[in-house]
């Protein structure tokens, strides 16, 4: 709640109409020949006790600090977010185990993580310039191995700029503008290219980004470097190793705006991967990014009016994996999606219902690599707050109820059921990082291969979740969620794979029948 939105005090004596211009009257009355001096500083004092006494709240209640300062020719705009998270994990079907690379550990019944991430911004307009600097701090606190890594090889804490970049801009409510360095980019609703606000550090890209809208269209492009070439040289005492180019990411897109409900968005993106493979996790699914091109073409339509909100979007990749095979093999894989919500703002409590279907192309290790790649994507937002499920390799359908049973209180109950898309193919999590697969792990040979994974072993299960959220004041955000995810049998195969369970006496693994995931977050947001 804002503070010109509070409830003005009450506390100052009414004011009664006419009771000072009565007492001047009546001395005027009965000192006809007084100066009439008097009586007009008579009247001044009248009127300012009634101004005083008609509106004592405005003086109580100041106004509305502006947002941005000013320095001389320059605005400010400074920015504060701090958010705190715990969370806790039972049975997680992603940690313990055997890993890709054969690697034993214990097995993980309870995993609780403590996260922190705090960010303090400043911006800077003048005209057609403006520049953006955000330092951010984020931690993992407590367990030092969540689901979701910080920073993979550079551990589990980060102090960094979030954002440094430069821009010049146009006017205007859509304005041109070429923006360079660090930054955070959505294009459509982040299932290829996201922001990962969710994750414990957030993603910004090192950049190089131009937008222009002419009319009711706009045209992005952007060229992203997200990992740096090597050996980098002398100066940045990197001077020894295999030269790798690094890899980039570059991409167009346009949309026209043909009428509120009705919004059509093309994307192009180019990967070109020569990396130097500090990702590799054993799986297809990293290899298959280690070096080679790989093309995504997308197609998004979307809408939003009346209470209602619905999105499909499809998408094909092709090119090559040239780390899978002497020679490289070829990338064919596609992926689909949407949604569609309803809001009854007449009902009591703002019920809104939404409903989606999801499907991405997996591998069946016959020649042409076929497992859909998302990219760059949001975790959470899509397939469930479990973060177990990723645009590649599966199939869900999920259900969504919403109300506000009381101001600034929201409760979220959603219904998800998934499956892999190829029983052969690896189950690929939201973090992008392989959750294991029912095969073989290709690369541990001392193995023993399973039996082939039947039909009904593509079944990963039925996720349930359930969020509510809070605010007391309106830049603090209490939100609390429970997931649990009754595993499918082809959940129960990856996991029993990569010894995810209790070992039974006759050495067989028993994975359990359910894993749930909690949370407690509290997010501070200024202004």
């Amino acid at each position: 709640m804002r503070r010109a939105d509070l409830p003005r005090s009450n506390l100052a004596e009414p004011r009664i109409p006419g009771r000072s211009e009565g007492r001047v009257a009546a001395v005027s009355a009965a000192r006809p020949r007084r100066d009439r001096s008097f009586v007009s500083l008579a009247r001044v004092g009248a009127a300012l006790a009634s101004l005083s006494a008609a509106s004592p709240a405005a003086a109580q209640s100041p106004p509305e600090a502006p947002e941005k300062l000013s320095v001389g020719d320059w605005q400010l705009s400074p920015s504060l977010q701090v958010r705190v998270r715990g969370e806790y994990r039972r049975d997680a079907p992603d940690l313990g185990g055997t890993d890709f690379f054969g690697r034993q550990s214990p097995r993980v019944r309870d995993q609780w993580v403590v996260l922190e991430r705090s960010r303090v911004g400043l911006g800077a307009e003048r005209g057609a310039v403006r520049a953006q600097i955000t330092l951010q701090d984020a931690r993992a606190l407590g367990s030092p191995a969540p689901t979701a890594r910080l920073a993979d090889e550079r551990g589990i804490g980060r102090f960094e700029p979030y954002e440094a970049y430069a821009e010049m801009r146009s006017s205007g409510a859509r304005p041109n503008y070429l923006r360079l360095g660090r930054q955070a980019v959505q294009w459509g609703e982040g299932r290829l290219v996201g922001t990962a606000d969710f994750s414990p550090s957030g993603r910004s890209l090192d950049a190089a980004r131009g937008h222009l809208a002419l009319g009711s269209f706009d045209f992005e492009a952007l060229a992203v470097i997200l990992e740096v070439p090597g050996p980098l040289g002398a100066a940045f005492t990197d001077t020894a190793g295999p030269e790798t180019s690094g890899v980039q990411l570059y991409g167009l897109s346009a949309s026209y705006q043909v009428a509120p409900l009705l919004r059509v968005e093309a994307f192009g993106l180019a990967r070109v991967s020569r990396s130097n493979g500090a990702e590799l996790d054993g799986s297809r699914f990293a290899a298959s990014r280690l070096a080679g091109e790989r093309f995504t073409a997308a197609l998004r339509v979307s809408g939003d009016g009346k209470g209602w909100t619905y999105g499909a979007e499809g998408a094909y990749q092709f090119g090559a994996a040239s780390s899978l095979a002497i020679g490289g093999t070829d990338i064919s894989a596609w992926a689909a999606a949407a949604h569609v919500s309803k809001t009854l703002e007449e009902l009591v409590f703002t019920p809104n219902f939404r409903v989606a279907g999801s499907y991405a192309s997996g591998d069946d290790r016959k020649g042409v690599y076929k497992q859909f790649d998302p990219l760059l994507a949001d975790p959470q937002r899509f397939h469930g707050q479990m973060d177990l499920f990723g645009w590649s390799n599966m199939m869900d359908v999920a259900g969504r109820a919403q109300i506000q049973p009381a101001t600034h209180t929201s409760v979220a109950l959603e219904y998800r059921w998934a499956r892999l898309a190829q029983a052969r193919g690896e189950w690929i999590g939201s973090y992008l990082g392989a959750v294991g697969s029912a095969s073989v792990p290709p690369l541990v040979a001392t193995t023993p291969a399973p039996p082939g994974p039947s039909g009904s072993e593509t079944d990963l299960g039925h996720e349930l979740d359930v969020v509510v959220s809070y605010w007391p004041w309106t830049p603090l955000e209490l939100r609390a969620g429970w997931s649990g995810l009754l595993l499918g049998d082809g959940a129960k195969a990856t996991m029993a794979a990569h010894a995810r369970g209790s070992r039974l006496a006759n050495g067989a693994i028993s994975p359990a029948n359910i894993a749930q995931y909690a949370y407690l977050q509290a997010t501070l947001t200024m202004p």
